[in-house]
Order: structure tokens, then sequence, then C-alpha cells
């Protein structure tokens, strides 16, 4: 069981992630980011303690949005209880050179953990899921070179994917 859970305390984001990072979820990780950016929240705390995988789409995701803090010039998206294995999928992506990540034990303060709200998110469509996954590794392809040879396949198969389904 994968869920992500939020919450917002002063000009701080919160977000935790349960199980599975993935394409699944990540329409409503950016979803509840880009409410709380509408709402000049530019501080973001993403909490992997529990988190037991995260696919690329997610990652892209997480990639987006601090880019987005970053070409607002001001903000912060801070990564806590990375495990070995999501640290590594983070570097590997070049995520770490965006993203301030602490590998170490680290807790939500005690009113964010107070606060945490369960997402709904239900699993989207194939068809749903498309453009969040096609703009996740478009965006991670933009962001490293490196990148290119591990998603241009997918992002050129999504693509026409999608353009065929536009033209039905």
């Amino acid at each position: 069981m994968s869920k992500i859970l939020v919450a917002r305390s002063a000009d701080l984001g919160f977000i935790k992630v349960v199980g599975r990072g993935s394409f699944q979820n990540s329409g409503c990780l950016k979803a509840f980011y880009q409410q709380l950016l509408k709402e000049d929240v530019h501080r973001f705390i993403v909490d992997l303690e529990a988190c037991s995988y995260l696919d690329s789409t997610f990652l892209g995701t997480l990639l987006q949005l601090g880019l987005k803090l970053k070409e607002a010039g001001k903000g912060l998206l801070h990564v806590l209880n990375a495990s070995q294995k999501n640290l590594d999928l983070l570097k590997n992506l070049g995520l770490d050179r965006l993203i301030q990540i602490d590998a170490s034990r680290a807790n939500l303060n005690g009113v964010a953990q107070k606060l945490l709200e369960e997402v709904t998110c239900p699993v989207p469509t194939r068809e749903q899921a498309a453009p969040t996954i096609l703009e996740a590794h478009e965006a991670l392809m933009e962001f490293d070179a490196r990148n290119v040879p591990k998603f241009k396949d997918v992002v050129e198969f999504l693509r026409e994917d999608l353009g065929q389904a536009a033209h039905k």
C-alpha cells in the first residue's frame, strides 16, 4: 500500500512518502505542491523514511518542484531520511545537485507530524498518467544530459503515443 501524506505549517509544505513513490501517485504530489506554490509556499520537506522505492516519474516530479523553486529565486526542497537505495537513485539522476538531501535520521517537526493527512490519489489510467510521465522524464533529460540515454526511448514512445491519441 503506497500513500502520500501532506501537511502545511505556515510557509512550509511537508510531504511524506509511504511505500512506493511512483507514476501512480506523482500526479497527486504535483497537484499538492502546485496549490502550495500558488499560496506562496516556497519551502518543502520530503520525508522518505517509510519510502520503499522511487520510480523515475516520481523523481522527475520532485525535480520539477525543485526547478520551480529555483526559477522563483527562492525556496528550498529538502529530502530527509533517504535510504541508501533512494539516495543512489537521487544521485544517479543528478537530483543531488538541486535538492538538499539528508540521509541521516531526522524527524519532521511535531506540528507537521500531527497535521499530516493522506492525499486521496486514485490510480490513474494509462491515458491519464502519460502526460505526467512524459513531463517528468523530459525534465530529467533537460536537467542532466546523462539522463538522455536512460529515458530517450521512453520519451519518444510517450510522445508518439500521446500524438496518436490526440489524432483519434
